[in-house]
């Protein structure tokens, strides 16, 4: 089946599993999820990291052949999700002399280009450039400046960077899965377009998405991103002492983890019991719930403590004036929001995908916290699609041989 120019296809290639999906956009930019699919991919990435490239590639071409199936599309190219610690921000501006009596798009183009013209070391590279207010004299918080009169054009932008190598390992993976990269969006960002609501984002919100091998942070303030940053630690930490603690399969420990673990033991009644397989024989024993609950607690909560520290540290929590939202895979687990607000001390929820009534068939699955990253790769990517950079030759930079030529030559 051809390419058609209203779908749109998100691939997020986490730590433990690639999710596939597509996406029709309807003409006043709704969506409307016509695809799915998961693959595991257990050894193939660490902490955001591609470590085997094989078994990534593989995992891609079987989450893209199931949504294919399910679609009934032939899925050529992808938009895809960055994770790892090597993602980091910084906030910068431009300031232009406006040329005629009003604001140009020429303007427009030249304050931009001079904002995200920023020294970067060698191994390092601009993945996204999300822009903020323009400000045109004195008057601020502009969105569109173009055909306003004025003399001197300001904007104010988020840029996010990453290592040049491990995104060159991640895009041969989806090149070598038979795909073109469409574009990049990291997974902070992402995961905001699934799951905050404009007021937070005016007020001021941190959302911690919680994957199974990365945290990835992103705070908003006055609608702009202004912080994006990751934390090479997820709920695979969490199963993996699960699995030491108890003697038991990385499998069982992550399906009791899911079933029965809480993130605050004294929530947990210290009678209930359930039955696990013991790792290398066939022997059963029976153990507490609470006992389980006390093992992922402090692993759960250092990961939390790890974001607050980021917070701290890297920027004024001041900023955050509503709430912190959880998002991803171990935003599921059960009393999570409970222990973060402990921990950060201010409200907490868990932010799962708004999933409208056209894509009745994926709603429930699709509104999982785990789905976040994918469909708010589909939602930005739908707001988005006009407003990509441009090469000097005035082309959109969506084939694969661009993606390579603008990242790594």
């Amino acid at each position: 089946m051809p390419k058609h120019d209203n779908v749109i296809v998100a691939l997020d290639v986490g730590t433990r599993k690639v999710t596939t999906l597509v996406a029709k956009i309807e003409s006043d930019r709704k969506v409307q999820f016509i695809g799915k699919g998961v693959a595991y991919n257990e050894n193939g990435i660490i902490a955001g990291s591609v470590v085997n490239m094989e078994a990534t590639t593989r995992a891609i071409q079987e989450s893209v052949m199931e949504a294919e199936k399910i679609a009934d599309i032939h899925i050529k190219s992808a938009y895809i999700g960055l994770s790892g610690e090597h993602v980091s921000s910084m906030n910068s501006h431009g300031v232009v002399t406006v040329r005629g009596k009003e604001v140009a798009q020429t303007d427009i183009d030249r304050v931009i280009e001079q904002a995200r013209n920023i020294s970067l070391h060698s191994d390092r590279q601009i993945i996204n450039v999300e822009i903020g207010e323009f400000v045109v004299d004195d008057q601020a918080g502009i969105r569109n400046p173009k055909g306003m009169a004025g003399r001197r054009l300001e904007v104010k932008v988020h840029i996010i960077t990453a290592s040049s190598a491990m995104l060159r390992n991640l895009a041969k993976s989806v090149e070598d899965s038979g795909l073109l990269v469409e574009d990049v969006l990291v997974n902070g960002i992402a995961g905001s377009w699934a799951v905050l609501e404009e007021d937070e984002k005016l007020l001021g919100v941190a959302l911690i998405d919680i994957g199974e091998g990365t945290t990835d942070i992103t705070v908003y303030h006055n609608g702009d991103p202004v912080y994006t940053s990751v934390i090479p630690m997820g709920g695979r930490y969490i199963t993996t002492d699960i699995s030491y603690a108890m003697r038991i399969p990385p499998v069982e420990a992550e399906r009791i983890k899911c079933r029965y673990g809480s993130a605050r033991p004294d929530f947990v009644s210290s009678d209930e019991e359930i039955e696990v397989s013991i790792i290398g024989t066939d022997e059963k024993k029976v153990k507490k719930v609470h006992f389980l609950s006390s093992v992922l607690s402090p692993r759960a909560e250092e990961i939390l403590m790890a974001a607050r520290k980021k917070l701290n540290d890297e920027m004024k929590e001041s900023l955050i004036q509503t709430n912190i939202v959880l998002t991803g895979g171990t935003a599921e687990l059960k009393d999570i929001q409970f222990l973060a607000k402990d921990v950060f001390e201010q409200p907490v929820r868990v932010g799962k995908p708004k999933i409208n009534e056209a894509s009745s068939g994926f709603k429930d699955v699709l509104s999982s916290p785990s789905f976040s990253t994918a469909v708010g790769i589909v939602n930005y990517f739908a707001q988005h699609e006009k407003m990509k950079f441009r090469d000097k030759n005035g082309s959109f930079l969506t084939k694969l041989g661009d993606f390579f030529r603008k990242f790594f030559e």
